[in-house]
Formats: C-alpha cells, sequence, structure tokens
C-alpha cells in the first residue's frame, strides 16, 4: 500500500520557489556546532568565523582550512552561552558577549586579553579598529561607547528606543542603528554627535554600513530595502527583489558591504544569500544553502555573512552551524 506523504504547505511553497532560482552549489563548507548556534561573525576578509555554540560555546575557525583553533568561553571549564561577537576591522583581535560579560581575544595566540562586566544586558556590539573601543547595543535601548583596553563607559548614546540592528564602519568613525520605531540613527563616533534621522514605515530590521560610512543600508521589516546617502541623507536605490512572490515569507536579517562599496551581501531567514549592485539595487548573484531532502526540508536563517572581493568569495554562516562558501 502507498505511503501518502504530507508536506506542510509553506515548506512546499518554499521549495518550489527556491527551485525556481537557479543557484551555484558551495565550493567549501563545514559544520561548527552539532545543534546550532546563537550568533557568529566572520573577520572582514570572511578568514575567520566565529561562532556561538548551543553546544560547545564560542569556538574561532580558519574557514580555508575548515579547522577549529580555539575555544573561547567566559569561564573555566564551562561553556558560555555567547550571543554576540564582533572582530576589530584589521581581524587581530575579537570580542565576545554572553549578555553580562565581555571578553576580548587575540586571534593569533587564541590569549583572552581583557574581561570585563557589561553595563546592561549586551544584544549587539561592534568592535572598533584595534580594539580600542566597542559600541555596545543593550536591552534596555541605550548604545555605550566603551573602552576596551581600561573598562568603562566613555559616552551613552541614548536611542530612545529598542535596538534592533546596529552597524559600525570599518574605519570606526560611525555608527547607524535600526529601531523598532520605524527610526534608523546616524551617529558620528568621533564627535559623538547624531546626525541625523531616517524614517520609515516599519522597523528597521537590519542595517548595514559601507567601510567609509557614505552609504548606508536597511531593511525595513517585510517592506523595503534601500541603499541610503548618509552625506546627503536621502535614498540613493532600491533592492530589486520584486520577483518575490512572497515578501513577507523571507527577511533580509543580515548584510554586508564589499571593501570597496559597490556590492551589498545579503542573508535571510530563509537560508538565501544575495549579491546586489549599491549603484542600481540590481542583484548579481543568489546563492541557496542546502535545505534537507524534498520532504523533510529544514530551513535554517542566515546568521553572518562575509564577502572577499580580492578573491570573489563570499561566505555565509546559517542558524544549525554550517559554513559555507561560494564564488561569484
Amino acid at each position: 500500500m502507498a505511503k501518502l506523504i504530507l508536506v506542510p504547505l509553506m515548506s512546499l511553497l518554499f521549495l518550489v520557489l527556491q527551485s525556481c532560482s537557479f543557484t551555484d552549489d558551495p565550493s567549501a563548507f563545514f559544520s561548527t556546532s552539532v545543534q546550532g548556534i546563537f550568533g557568529a561573525a566572520y573577520s572582514s576578509d570572511g578568514r575567520h568565523v566565529l561562532a556561538g555554540s548551543i553546544q560547545h560555546g564560542g569556538s574561532l575557525w580558519d574557514t580555508e582550512n575548515a579547522e577549529r583553533l580555539f575555544n573561547w568561553n567566559h569561564q573555566a571549564n564551562l561553556t558560555s552561552q555567547i550571543t554576540a561577537m564582533d572582530f576589530s576591522a584589521e581581524g587581530d583581535f575579537a570580542l565576545t558577549s554572553d549578555g553580562r560579560t565581555l571578553v576580548l581575544w587575540d586571534v593569533s595566540s587564541g590569549e583572552a586579553l581583557r574581561f570585563f562586566n557589561a553595563p546592561s544586558t549586551v544584544l549587539h556590539l561592534a568592535l572598533s579598529p584595534s580594539a580600542q573601543t566597542a559600541l555596545l547595543g543593550l536591552a534596555n535601548g541605550n548604545a555605550v561607547l566603551f573602552d576596551v583596553q581600561r573598562g568603562g563607559i566613555i559616552e551613552e548614546l541614548d536611542q530612545g528606543h529598542h535596538i534592533l540592528s546596529m552597524a559600525v564602519s570599518n574605519n570606526g568613525d560611525y555608527a547607524l542603528f535600526g529601531l523598532d520605531n520605524g527610526q534608523a540613527k546616524f551617529w558620528n563616533l568621533r564627535s559623538l554627535e547624531l546626525i541625523n534621522e531616517i524614517e520609515t514605515q516599519g522597523r528597521v530590521q537590519t542595517v548595514a554600513l559601507s567601510n567609509d560610512g557614505l552609504f548606508g543600508l536597511l531593511t525595513v521589516q517585510h517592506i523595503d530595502a534601500v541603499v541610503w546617502d548618509m552625506r546627503a541623507n536621502a535614498l540613493h536605490s532600491k533592492l530589486n527583489y520584486s520577483n518575490r512572490f512572497f515578501p513577507s515569507f523571507s527577511s533580509f536579517v543580515v548584510a554586508k558591504f564589499s571593501r570597496d562599496g559597490s556590492k551589498i551581501l545579503t542573508g535571510n531567514t530563509t537560508g538565501a544569500v544575495e549579491l546586489w549592485s549599491r549603484e542600481n539595487g540590481k542583484r548579481i548573484k543568489r546563492w541557496i544553502t542546502p535545505v534537507g531532502s524534498t520532504f523533510k526540508p529544514r530551513i535554517f536563517s542566515v546568521v553572518a555573512v562575509a564577502i572577499n572581493d580580492q578573491l570573489r568569495q563570499v561566505s555565509a554562516i546559517v542558524s544549525n552551524g554550517t559554513s559555507y562558501r561560494y564564488q561569484f
């Protein structure tokens, strides 16, 4: 007797839509975790990935050799729930947080250099060049510029609303915040001044900044993804994803600009990784991270991405802890 297999409608629709988009297989992939991850971050060139595993805490990986280099936890002989992390722009240092504490690490030696208590629950963090300061997005709606070398708050940057996303330019000069009230706020981190506020029609779920801070990406949940000219405080372009039949079925959750600022790499909730032109918003390339078998689909959200223009590579790690590399 034939066995009837029922597939959930949304999963079936997703698989049909994914199959309509041609994509290349990954050139390399490896797993950083058995049970999934709380979060992850790539170095700017994609050479290293830092993963906060549900099972075994933090770990640093060499993506070229798929090799675990160090286990990074905040207490000896105990695993930590590493939920926020970032590399310095040059990739020599990394900062991790379990929400309550902060640890600064040397990427080359794996040594813990500094340990601090966080001023409040840390949701987001960004490490400055040379690891002098860190911008912390806190659960109380504040952002603080934190001294990573000596400890302590340098300045509070009150956002007034819940911070959904945060980005810092690679030169460390500018910060962009996406808020739950539909605003995005652009700050000068040198002068500690609010430069401008951008009003949108919904929650600003994801933001990214070009290396020089001249352009920003704002994704408004289920509505729009726009490139903003930060200097002119004006719309520059819109990402053209009009071919999506169900725009609310997936949302951009991570984004990075290329080193020269001409391209934007995004990852969404259904495992799609897409490369876009900053200038005209057109999609250059699309990749779909593997979702499992047809009758047992496993959809994993993208957690972090990186783009290496020199090697023409993009990297993406998804919520089950698998890191993928693709060529473009």
